[in-house]
């Protein structure tokens, strides 16, 4: 071969061997092998050549041989590792696909888990969890729907608030197990009468609310009419037959009121009108009423900072010993002055009661009563009586509150007397017998007030291990009508017992000779003295005795 001849020979020798070293690069060996099969042979025989420019093509082409050869190890390696790495790609999106599900199935299980648990949320905030109807909460807002829903319309609605009659004498002779039993019959009833679960409520306790659409005044009268003869048909629950009634307000929208709030406040107002009238009926909401809530949230509102505003003040009335014509103790009363009026406690107490206030206030008028009489400065002898609530004693916490007013005003125990109302008797009585044994046990007198004005009083003599009895001013004022005989038999039960008798409502000359006739030990009334505040106690007790003869 001539030069040009040769050169083009090597030449495309290398490039099938270049060719080679790429293509067949997946298969280290046979890559490695072909470049070094093609130009090695070629190569030694241009060597061994006698002629000189053939040694040098054979040199180039050893050299490019083993460049080949090294390009085709590098494009090996790279081409297994391209392989190698597309196997774990395809690997990692299948691994990935597979995450993707799990994923997906896992997001799957939590939305399914999510919704039950946003479910059971609103069922808990919405549903009462003992009757199963709507709760105030759900109530509320569905009352103000279905109001947009009358205005629109231009219709009317009522709303009912049911009370239960007899409910908690239930309670407090079954147990709670059976009360929520009756409560569950009575939702049952309800829901007979009442179609849309929306308009129907466990509003607390032993209340509940019904909302009736399109409805005018006289039907919805009467739907509640027929509603508490419903209701009170015997319940049979664990071999048990009872019975309980129901007491039902009725406010109309639009006329007694737009607002939901304002309504369901104005049927509750009619319903606790008429239970103090009549339980077991219904009352409708009117505009002497509306006078009277209005008057009542004024007292509620001005009660809640009445100790802040000092606007409270104890005033003190004496009790007279019928014999020896001195001051055996004075009663505590509660005074309440209201932009420069005095409110009546006959008005104010019961609103403290009913709203809860009573609780601070009472503490306060212990607290107050006994700092006062701690510095009696006209006869430290003199004990002092100090009136306590139903509820006060039905709370559970007035033993402490009376150890802790004696505590701090250092008044001593013996000298107190805590005056109870005959009505705590409706209550739970042993529990009520169990307060006063305590309160006895610490030295401390206990008084019955307005005895022998109902719940079998002198049956309840026996059990009532009171020390003091205040026979009511009622028998007093009907002495001539036969007031006189009651007032007899309770002295002589009571002193059968060993109980004082204090008479009260004593406003006449004649009215204390004929008390103290009959041996009444003490005599309280405005023949004596009007409360007093306490610097005015001192000055009437200078002339006392001049003053009763």
């Amino acid at each position: 071969m001539d030069v040009i001849e040769l050169a083009v020979t090597i030449v495309v020798i290398s490039a099938l061997a270049g060719g080679g070293a790429t293509i067949l690069a997946a298969d280290k060996g046979l890559a490695c092998s072909y470049a070094f099969i093609l130009l090695t042979p070629f190569s030694i025989v241009c060597l061994f050549s006698p002629e000189s420019y053939q040694n040098i093509f054979g040199v180039l082409a050893i050299i490019f041989a083993a460049v080949m050869f090294s390009s085709a190890k590098s494009a090996h390696e790279f081409t297994a590792d391209s392989i190698l790495i597309k196997h774990q790609h395809t690997d990692l999106l299948a691994q990935l696909e597979l995450k993707n599900n799990e994923i997906s199935e896992t997001n799957a299980n939590l939305e399914t888990k999510i919704k039950k648990r946003t479910e059971k949320i609103l069922e808990l905030s919405n549903i009462d969890p003992l009757t199963k109807l709507f709760n105030r909460n759900a109530f509320s807002y569905n009352l103000t729907l279905l109001i947009d829903s009358c205005q629109l319309a231009k219709s009317e609605l009522a709303v009912l608030f049911i009370d239960l009659d007899g409910f908690k004498s239930i309670n407090d002779s079954h147990g709670h197990h059976i009360g929520d039993q009756v409560l569950v019959e009575i939702a049952a009833r309800l829901n007979k009468q009442i179609k849309q679960q929306q308009c129907l409520c466990r509003w607390g306790g032993d209340e509940f609310l019904i909302v009736l659409q399109d409805i005018d005044v006289n039907n919805a009268y009467n739907f509640a009419k027929a509603l508490i003869t419903i209701l009170s048909q015997p319940i049979h629950v664990d071999h048990h037959e009872l019975v309980v009634g129901a007491t039902i307000g009725i406010a109309m929208y639009p006329e007694h009121g737009t607002d939901g709030e304002h309504l369901v406040a104005l049927s509750d107002r009619a319903m606790y009108v008429q239970k103090q009238t009549a339980k077991s009926d219904v009352r409708i909401f009117t505009e002497r009423m509306r006078a009277s809530l209005s008057r009542e949230i004024k007292l509620k509102d001005g009660l809640t900072h009445a100790i802040k505003n000092e606007q409270l003040f104890v005033v003190f009335q004496p009790v007279i010993c019928s014999k020896s014509k001195d001051v055996s103790f004075c009663e505590a009363l509660l005074r309440w002055r209201l932009n420069g009026d005095v409110i009546s406690p006959s008005e104010f107490i019961p609103v403290a009661e009913q709203h809860g206030l009573i609780h601070s206030i009472g503490a306060w008028v212990l607290h107050k009563s006994c700092e006062m009489a701690a510095n009696w400065t006209f006869d430290k002898a003199v004990e002092l009586s100090v009136n306590v609530s139903v509820s006060q004693l039905m709370r559970g916490d007035l033993v402490s509150t009376v150890k802790s007013a004696l505590a701090q005003s250092g008044f001593p125990a013996k000298n107190l007397h805590i005056e109870m109302t005959e009505s705590i008797f409706a209550e739970d009585i042993e529990y009520v017998l169990r307060q006063i044994k305590t309160l006895q046990s610490i030295g401390i007198k206990v008084s019955i007030d307005d005895f022998g004005t109902g719940f079998s009083s002198l049956a309840l003599l026996q059990s009532l291990s009171a020390d003091v009895v205040k026979i009511d001013r009622r028998f007093i004022e009907s002495m001539n009508q036969g007031g006189k005989a009651i007032i007899q038999a309770t002295q002589h039960m009571a002193s059968e017992l060993g109980y004082s008798v204090v008479a009260e409502g004593v406003e006449t000359p004649e009215q204390a000779r004929i008390l103290s006739a009959m041996g009444i030990e003490c005599l309280q009334g405005f023949f004596f003295s009007k409360p007093m505040k306490i610097d005015e106690l001192a000055e009437w007790h200078k002339g006392l005795k001049r003053t009763i003869r």
